[in-house]
């Protein structure tokens, strides 16, 4: 608490001029709105605010101070959307809240119902919020996965218009199954269709549980037709490189599969070559997955938004000699981060970084291979258990010289040689060539994904609780903005603010380990978020605006 009242008080005086005329203009032009809609900023993941949307830039961060804390009782490791001058996310404990962005006051709140039991919190899912309808049936809403489900808000009232499960059990299988997990981590990537309808694109896993059902990406519709509707358009499952249709998709399987086919990360989309693009879990039965031809191994994979129809994939562990595939599939090298969409060299590419600790860039069209970046060691402990590399997602700068800038998570080094990138850095990367930029050596690990405004790389430091702002040109250190409890979520950037999801109940190392046993023997004594007591959103507004 001292660090953050120490800011205050620098705060407090900081000369006006701090805010260039310059970057108000700016503010000023700024098409789209200074709204943060989703996550990764837009549908490719630039992470990357759009020139003249915030007065934020590398002369005034360092007088971001905190403008006011919203607490929840559980913790927040979604990110943060931005509309409307409201901030909108969810918590572990399945309550959505709006709130209102420049005082810090709850707007409304609703708690979702649970279906199936989860891993990681009732809501990690980070929102998308825009209009849908036409008409007199028009309607600001806000998406976002928890739980099993995909819901549907009414942005302005918090009232419920749509729900839909994507349990891919059916009905008679789910009874007397137990605490199977079943959820959807995933954020949702949304296009605009005829009607005032919105196709849907969204991710669902089963923690890589055998014999459960089919996981995979699950395109819906939503639309007002005699009440509002979300309806599912094609699921494809990853596991056996099918497409299902309609509704009897999503439990098409139930009972069946060896658990190879989950996405926790989120889609991007191209919609000019209706391309959506997304990387998959690790497969804890590789070789059973193998000797039935079925996926194996964390894959990126391209595909038709309109059909769901496999473009191409690109599964690392197929470039190996056959006797390494089996081994290098058992490292648990998820493609947790999610994928980047963005043109290099007049052509469209994707990008994805996976708790290797490599960042890959493919071709749009075809998937071959554009680079590869080597950003350090995987943090491999033993096999289906690894804590490094990248899970926090990547940002693309703007401009023609595009950088990608992300940090990664535990770094565990394979041997001697491997020490010197054992550590918890943010780097930039060359996505032509592979190469390193520069490299900032963190304090911590982080587990949030990288966002840039104006020149400015914000960073989420988990363990040691801070945002640090970084030069996103040279990597020279701007500023480090304390918070009061451990962010894993994106520090996303609206306007004159920002705003950071906090507290991290239970991570994936605490949850492999001992599964869920660390958060329920805690429960009763000291709450219901045992490693972190202080949960909610964070907002910083440079200081010329404070009071504003």
């Amino acid at each position: 608490m001292r660090r953050v009242m120490a800011v205050l008080a620098v705060a407090t005086v900081i000369p006006l001029t701090l805010v260039s005329p310059s970057a108000a203009a700016h503010h000023a032009r700024c098409h789209g709105g200074a709204n943060w809609r989703m996550y990764g900023y837009d549908v490719r993941h630039s992470f990357d605010v759009r020139p003249g949307c915030s007065s934020i830039t590398t002369s005034n961060v360092a007088t971001l101070a905190p403008a006011w804390f919203f607490h929840t009782k559980d913790s927040i490791t979604a990110s943060v959307a931005v509309s409307h001058r409201t901030a909108y996310v969810g918590s572990w404990d399945g309550t959505f809240y709006a709130i209102n962005a420049k005082t810090g006051k709850l707007r409304w709140s609703f708690h979702i119902k649970p279906h199936a039991a989860n891993a990681f919190g009732r809501i990690v899912s980070t929102a998308w919020v825009g209009h849908a309808g036409r008409g007199r049936h028009r309607r600001r809403v806000v998406l976002f996965g928890g739980s099993s489900n995909v819901w549907a808000l009414n942005a302005t009232n918090g009232r419920k218009l749509a729900t839909i499960n994507l349990d891919p059990r059916t009905k008679a299988d789910r009874r007397g199954a137990g605490d199977r997990v079943v959820e959807v981590e995933s954020s949702p990537a949304v296009l605009p269709a005829r009607h005032g309808r919105r196709h849907i694109f969204i991710g669902m896993d089963i923690h890589d549980d055998s014999k459960l059902g089919r996981t995979g990406l699950v395109a819906l519709t939503l639309r007002r037709h005699h009440g509002w509707q979300l309806r599912p358009r094609w699921k494809y499952d990853v596991e056996t490189d099918r497409v299902y249709r309609g509704r009897p998709g999503l439990t098409h399987g139930s009972g069946h599969g060896v658990g190879c086919g989950g996405i926790w990360s989120s889609p991007a989309i191209d919609p000019a070559h209706h391309v959506v693009v997304f990387g998959t879990a690790n497969c804890d039965n590789p070789a059973q997955a193998y000797r039935r031809h079925l996926n194996y191994s964390e894959e990126l994979v391209a595909l038709r938004t309109r059909t769901g129809k496999r473009r191409w994939s690109f599964r690392p562990a197929a470039s190996l000699p056959k006797a390494q595939r089996i081994p290098e599939a058992e490292r648990d090298a998820d493609f947790g981060a999610s994928a980047n969409v963005f043109r290099l060299a007049g052509r469209a590419v994707v990008g994805d970084g996976s708790k290797s600790a490599k960042y890959y860039v493919r071709r749009e069209r075809d998937g071959r291979k554009v680079s590869t970046a080597d950003a350090g060691t995987d943090g491999y402990a033993q096999n289906g258990f690894a804590v490094g590399g990248f899970i926090g997602s990547s940002a693309i700068t703007r401009g023609r010289d595009k950088a990608v800038i992300g940090g990664t998570a535990i770094p565990l080094p394979r041997g001697v040689t491997d020490v010197s990138k054992a550590l918890w850095d943010v780097r930039s990367m060359n996505p032509r060539t592979g190469k390193l930029n520069w490299v900032y050596q963190l304090g911590a690990p982080t587990y949030g994904a990288t966002s840039v405004v104006n020149g400015v790389s914000f960073t989420t430091l988990t363990v040691q609780s801070d945002v640090v702002a970084l030069n996103a040109k040279t990597g020279a250190p701007l500023a480090v903005l304390p918070v009061l409890g451990p962010p894993s979520s994106t520090a996303v950037v609206a306007g004159d603010s920002l705003y950071v999801g906090t507290g991290t109940r239970e991570t994936d190392l605490e949850y492999k380990a001992v599964s869920d046993q660390l958060e329920n023997a805690l429960k009763d004594t000291i709450g219901e978020s045992p490693l972190s007591p202080v949960s909610g959103v964070q907002a910083y507004r440079l200081a010329a605006h404070l009071g504003k």
